[in-house]
């Protein structure tokens, strides 16, 4: 089977699957996050061991994983920065009395990112499923999200000329980086429209909301999956894992969403 065709194939199974648990919200959305976060950081205990040698205690840091994203769903962000120093405090000691001194400032530091990276960010989209409108915001960004990367994709794989511009990723193009950008603002509008015809509501009520999607998916987007390829780079793999046939590892999947959620959850919170 053609790579584009697994590609498809795979998003038609799971896609529904995470479509489903954001609209529902609540436990089924928790749930779903949690399972992700620790996917993801499975892969990156992986690779650092495996491209680093060297070993993070991977069940500490599962228990950290399910803390972060369980706090955040009961608590929310309150007190969250003295959880997260808590937690950094409690590697550095393990460290210590565990008696490894090889590689220890480099694996406190691989843990604490990966602790940042994932659960914290990813528990954003629950927190953007709890604001007015939760659930259509978080479909709203997800499915914009799938548009601008497919449309990037695709223009960059036929008409990208401009390339190596990223040192990261230097099969992105200049072409597929502009169109993912300019779909990003055009489907935020197609997409607002489309929510008002199907439920008689504008859930974007102006200009600057569409504004706020179009650069946090068309621009802030891109730069997550540049940070991922960036990360990729370093470690020197292609993909995280080949969990996903077609998309790669769970953070190939997932890396615009993590790095988009808290910039939108932020825009409907403090700034519109």
């Amino acid at each position: 089977m053609k790579p584009l065709a697994v590609r498809t194939l795979c998003a038609f199974c799971f896609g529904p699957i995470l479509l489903i648990c954001a609209w529902f919200g609540g436990i089924p959305l928790q749930i779903l996050i949690s399972i992700i976060s620790v996917l993801g950081i499975r892969e990156f205990c992986i690779l650092v061991k495996q491209k680093k040698n060297i070993q993070i205690n991977f069940p500490f840091i599962v228990i950290a994983t399910l803390c972060i994203n369980w706090y955040i769903f009961f608590i929310g962000l309150n007190n969250i920065i003295f959880i997260f120093i808590l937690i950094c405090i409690l590697i550095i000691t393990f460290d210590v009395l565990s008696n490894r001194t090889n590689h220890s400032t480099e694996r406190v530091a691989y843990t604490t990112f990966a602790l940042l990276y994932i659960p914290l960010l990813l528990e954003f989209m629950f927190l953007i499923s709890t604001l007015e409108k939760g659930n259509f915001l978080l479909l709203f960004l997800m499915v914009l999200i799938w548009i601008t990367d497919t449309i990037a994709y695709f223009i960059g794989a036929k008409f990208g000329r401009h390339r190596n511009i990223f040192k990261a990723s230097e099969k992105k193009s200049i072409e597929g980086f502009v169109a993912g950008i300019a779909s990003a603002f055009i489907f935020a509008y197609i997409l607002n429209l489309i929510i008002n015809a199907i439920w008689n509501f504008h859930l974007l009520t102006d200009s600057k909301d569409i504004l706020a999607y179009g650069i946090i998916v068309g621009v802030i987007g891109q730069l997550g999956d540049l940070i991922e390829s960036n990360l990729k780079r370093d470690f020197q793999v292609k993909d995280t894992s080949k969990l996903l046939p077609g998309h790669g590892g769970i953070l190939d999947r997932f890396d615009s969403l993590i790095i988009s959620a808290p910039f939108l959850y932020f825009y409907f919170s403090f700034i519109r």
